[in-house]
């Protein structure tokens, strides 16, 4: 009997089960998770292989009639297969054959959920079984329920010297709790204490299966904790079923960089580092404890390089006080997520793509769900894979700049320029293929290129033209902006940002060789158009008697003359006028209405462009500003988490100055004078990311490489594991007299190289303005030296 729910898909899944393909959903309804298993499973791909090159009576295999056409004009048949084997099978005698195949790698659930626009939220009907937790023959539609989520914060705490687990902390609005190794009586509620790993991991698991937490959230949480419990239960011989219903999970690595993802049926396991990076947040460092302390104004209970020997001795000696630590770690995480309304986001990126909801990058993926749909109402399939050479599209234009020291600088952008150029000039893969097409028919029937038998085509670049006729994407971007100034409307900032990382991720999707829309006319055609219409917009300007001091990708940086009219006012009303030449030569160019919208960003009432270091040049992606009180910096060391903090505040103090016209010898003067007192010590430590692992640093080895290895170098002698090994970690140094030396505690600040600092950290940023004063840093040092 047929039974119908709403729900929400937590996580999709396909798998060989008796040689039939089982592609099965794990859906949240109101009533808890269950197993979806929709009707009509198949395999899918393309060929342009002729129907008789497939075995005619195979049973599992259906081969259709060629109803869709390849990107070469060419029809293509459907091949259907039951099971994943076959699948492969057919894949491979197709190959063999010498034909191609087209989408042969899109999963089975994947195809199933973006064919019927299914993101997160269904509607289902099916058979269940007698659990009502598994549910058969099932068809699936769009739905818009939305669910409460039972989200626990998960952290670990382990014995690094011992390399075993001592504890698994959990805090959720319903749970607070801390499973611990420990021989310790415990008469409170908080601790549950077993005799070794192998009983705590089995009562954990049994756990989960009773309170059934839907999303798993951590820090680092995939690569370390859930990797580190998946190892040990390898160890010990336990089956990791932390799925819905005791399903095994999946924790592997996806590279050797050291990432890992998590495949747990009927669960979601999110990290928060990479979420923050998703949500355009940036910090000094990601660590919980300085995201911590800049978030919530709160911090981990221990820190430092060194706390893991104070952990292990809590263990062993103030269990109460270990577990408190081990939970603060879940509590701030569980904070930080609620304040940045981090699951929101997410869940918010699958109900506008359909990545699945484990997956925090994607933008192919996303791409794809969103343009596949449409293709194939068109007609057409995807491209096929290609072992081309890859052709990298020009980046965005950069203008050499104009250095100096300005008052009244006005700032212009382009709103979501590359999302505009593709709505505005068809960009689009298909409306490529069709523009060629129609190119090639015209010239094998030499006809003249007259306005009638062009007029649907928009030029690009790199020889590439743009059928408006057929165009997708540019239907997709308007939707997609229409909805995000509805958002907008609605103070729905999530959704808004939501919508503007996938629109400005088309651009990177259709340049990148990771897509099988690759091409480099497309990507091209978006970045040299950005180029032209900077080029045209610095020409307007110019005509218009501003001095253009700078622009890049988006932006353009003018001065004007005119004193006697308000910025503010003046700048929106060359913004107006700008727009208004926009439409216009759009119209003019190829009878284009125009979607490219310059706004009036800011006014900088003192702005400071420097040279490149050493040269009269000026520099790129480099400047200083005062806007409305905000000091703002980009590119320069401020902004910089690889200069010393020493170094950040003294150029921030001098701006300050340089702004107020006052000035700065003084400052600087005395700031050398309180670094060699040792006024700074505690300022003095660089913190730098490790890009990779240790060993593959062979050649030029910088000093954070130097120091990360002299800590793991001492680490092995005193038998302890490595903590640098694998990189992607950020490492502290400082520069004693002797040379680098990592930093771990404040006993580490003593003989320190002051010189070092003041030429490679004071004095750079000093000399960058000190020539507008007819000074430098080696006046200012020998005048010192004669005081002496």
């Amino acid at each position: 009997m047929f039974v119908e729910k709403n729900g929400y898909i937590i996580s999709r899944h396909t798998k060989e089960v008796n040689g039939q393909l089982e592609m099965s959903l794990f859906v949240k309804t109101p009533e808890g998770t269950v197993q979806v298993l929709p009707d009509r499973q198949f395999s899918t791909f393309f060929s342009d292989a002729p129907r008789h090159c497939f075995p005619d009576s195979l049973a599992g295999v259906r081969v259709s009639e060629p109803n869709f056409r390849a990107f070469n004009d060419q029809y293509v048949t459907l091949i259907q297969s039951k099971s994943l084997v076959l699948h492969q099978q057919m894949v491979a005698l197709a190959k063999k054959s010498g034909f191609s195949v087209y989408e042969e790698d899109i999963k089975a659930h994947n195809r199933y959920l973006m064919e019927r626009n299914i993101r997160g939220s269904v509607r289902f009907i099916g058979i269940p079984d007698s659990s009502g937790l598994r549910y058969t023959k099932a068809k699936v539609i769009p739905g818009n329920w939305r669910p409460d989520w039972n989200v626990w914060s998960l952290d670990i705490e382990t014995s690094v010297s011992n390399n075993c687990l001592l504890s698994i902390g959990i805090t959720s609005n319903q749970q607070r709790i801390a499973f611990v190794v420990t021989d310790q009586a415990v008469n409170t509620d908080i601790i549950k204490s077993y005799q070794s790993e192998k009983d705590l991991l089995l009562d954990f698991i049994r756990y989960v299966k009773k309170y059934s937490p839907d999303i798993f959230i951590g820090w680092n949480l995939i690569g370390f904790d859930l990797n580190f419990i998946n190892q040990r239960c390898e160890r010990l011989g336990i089956r990791p079923a932390f799925g819905v219903n005791g399903e095994t999970w999946r924790i592997q690595s996806s590279d050797n960089q050291g990432k890992y993802f998590a495949s747990i049926p009927g669960r979601i396991a999110l990290d928060g580092i990479t979420l923050l990076k998703v949500g355009g947040y940036h910090f000094e460092s990601y660590s919980l404890n300085n995201v911590s302390k800049e978030i919530l104004q709160d911090q981990k209970l221990l820190h430092g390089g060194d706390r893991w020997q104070e952990i292990e001795r809590l263990h062993r000696e103030d269990l109460q006080a270990f577990v408190d630590y081990n939970l603060q770690d879940c509590d701030l995480v569980l904070k930080i997520f609620e304040k940045l309304k981090l699951i929101e986001l997410q869940q918010t990126r699958v109900d506008l793509t359909g990545i699945p909801f484990e997956q925090t990058g994607g933008s192919v993926a996303a791409f794809e769900n969103l343009y596949l749909p449409r293709l194939h109402k068109a007609g057409w399939v995807a491209p096929a894979w290609r072992d081309d050479v890859f052709v990298p599209s020009p980046g965005g234009f950069v203008m050499s700049s104009i250095p100096g020291l300005y008052k009244n600088v006005l700032v212009f952008d382009f709103k979501s320029l590359y999302p505009s150029i593709i709505r505005t000039f068809y960009i689009d893969p298909l409306a490529r293929i069709t523009a060629g097409q129609q190119k090639q028919t015209q010239a094998n029937q030499e006809l003249p290129e007259t306005a009638e038998n062009t007029t649907s085509l928009v030029p690009g670049y790199l020889g590439a033209h743009f059928d408006r006729k057929e165009a997708i994407l540019p239907e997709l971007v308007t939707e997609l902006a229409q909805a995000r100034e509805k958002a907008k409307q609605e103070g729905n900032d999530i959704l808004s940002y939501a919508i503007k990382i996938i629109m400005n991720s088309f651009y990177g999707v259709l340049g990148s060789n990771v897509c099988r829309f690759y091409h480099a006319e497309l990507a091209s055609s978006i970045t040299m158009r950005g180029h032209e219409l900077l080029g045209r917009t610095q020409q307007w300007m110019e005509e218009r008697g501003a001095k253009v001091i700078y622009g890049d990708t988006d932006s353009i940086f003018i001065t004007l003359d005119d004193k006697e009219t308000d910025p503010k006012v003046l700048g929106q009303r060359l913004c107006d006028d700008m727009n208004a030449f926009l439409t216009q030569w759009c119209q003019e160019y190829a009878h284009l209405d125009s979607y490219l919208e310059l706004e009036f960003e800011r006014v900088y009432q003192r702005f400071f462009m420097p040279t490149i270091r050493g040269q009269e040049e000026g520099s790129k992606k480099r400047y200083a500003g005062l806007s409305n009180g905000e000091l703002v910096f980009k590119g320069l060391e401020a902004a910089r988490t690889d200069w010393t903090k020493l170094a950040r505040e003294f150029q921030r103090e001098l701006f300050k100055k340089i702004f107020n016209d006052e000035d700065p010898i003084e400052y600087i003067q005395d700031t050398v004078n309180r670094l060699q007192a040792g006024e700074f010590d505690d300022m003095l430590v660089y913190s730098k990311q490790l890009s990779r692992p240790l060993s593959s640093y062979k050649k030029n080895i910088p000093p954070h490489v130097r120091a990360a290895a002299m800590i793991d170098a001492k680490r092995a002698e005193l038998g302890q594991p490595l903590e640098y090994d694998k990189g992607r970690k950020r490492v502290s140094y400082l520069y004693q007299r002797r040379g680098v030396v990592p930093y771990e505690s404040a006993a580490d600040l003593v003989d320190l190289d002051y010189e070092h600092y003041i030429s490679k950290q004071i004095e750079p940023i000093a000399d960058s303005i000190l020539g507008h004063y007819k000074s430098s840093m080696e006046a200012i040092l020998s005048k010192q030296i004669s005081l002496i």
